[in-house]
């Protein structure tokens, strides 16, 4: 249980630092580049078992750590686009309604255990996310040609999540920290080329503050991750995705309240009750 715990904690942290990074006008493309460097540092660090690079395309679970570094950082900058051209909430939804994808291959394809308490918990899940998210005022209803972009978030952190809980089931075992290493690395290329391609583009230079809260981001980043596996271990996903997901947003909301004085109207309260609903259906199932 400690494992998810931390998991949720440090996953709150990031949801708080990239929030200052808004407040402080850090440049998020720089700051994500930096995180997944210290991210992977961390993960080769850490990790004390033999390897070498020349021998890591010989690990089974190699091809799967290329498909999570790709999803790791493609699915932010789509939820990035999605939020400024979609809206935000449309987007927030999108993204965690897609615990029903590793929820429903868990119960298809693993066999996870089916009774009615997870299944009235997983239920409750999704008018509490909707509800968390709902806006007092309406929003403007977004250009048809980014309708997909919600979409593609859905489908897109569903499958991430997806992956990786296959890897963790069948492939990673005790080397959890290297298939991390991997996956950060594999992102931190490809944010890489979109760094260079934009700072070419832009004739913009690297702020040493950029990188500096790339690194805290990074740190984050890697604990909430590391733990994230590692309760993947312990829990059946479709308990641990629900929980992970609606202590997530409830810890968003929370934060946004207490932290940043957002203000909450009761549908958004009647969420967050209905989020703590979720988790004791599941955690007596």
């Amino acid at each position: 249980m400690h494992n998810l715990l931390l998991a949720i904690f440090f996953s709150s942290c990031i949801i708080v630092t990239f929030r200052l990074f808004s407040i402080l006008r850090i440049d998020n493309l720089q700051a994500i580049t930096a995180n997944y460097l210290i991210a992977a540092i961390l993960s080769f660090i850490i990790w004390n078992g033999d390897w070498s690079f020349s021998e890591l395309p010989s690990r089974s679970w190699f091809p799967l750590s290329i498909v999570n570094g790709v999803f790791f950082i493609l699915v932010f900058f789509v939820f990035a686009r999605s939020a400024q051209k979609a809206g935000v909430a449309i987007t927030a939804v999108a993204s965690k309604m897609s615990v029903i994808i590793p929820v429903g291959i868990g119960f298809l394809i693993y066999g996870d255990h089916v009774n009615i308490l997870k299944i009235a918990g997983i239920l409750t899940a999704f008018p509490a996310f909707y509800l968390i998210f709902k806006r007092k005022n309406k929003s403007i209803e977004p250009s048809k040609k980014y309708i997909l972009l919600p979409l593609i978030l859905f489908l897109g952190t569903g499958t991430n999540d997806s992956v990786m809980k296959h890897a963790q089931k069948f492939y990673v075992g005790d080397e959890y920290l290297l298939f991390l290493g991997v996956v950060f690395s594999f992102s931190l290329f490809i944010g890489m080329g979109f760094l260079i391609h934009k700072l070419i583009k832009t004739r913009q230079s690297i702020s040493p503050r950029n990188i500096v809260a790339g690194f805290l981001l990074g740190f984050f980043n890697f604990a909430s991750t590391y733990f994230f596996l590692k309760g993947l271990a312990v829990f059946e996903s479709s308990v641990f995705f629900p929980i992970f997901n609606v202590s997530i947003v409830s810890m968003g909301a929370l934060i946004g309240l207490v932290i940043f004085k957002e203000i909450l109207w009761w549908k958004n309260w009647l969420g967050i009750i209905l989020a703590i609903i979720t988790i004791l259906l599941i955690a007596m199932a």
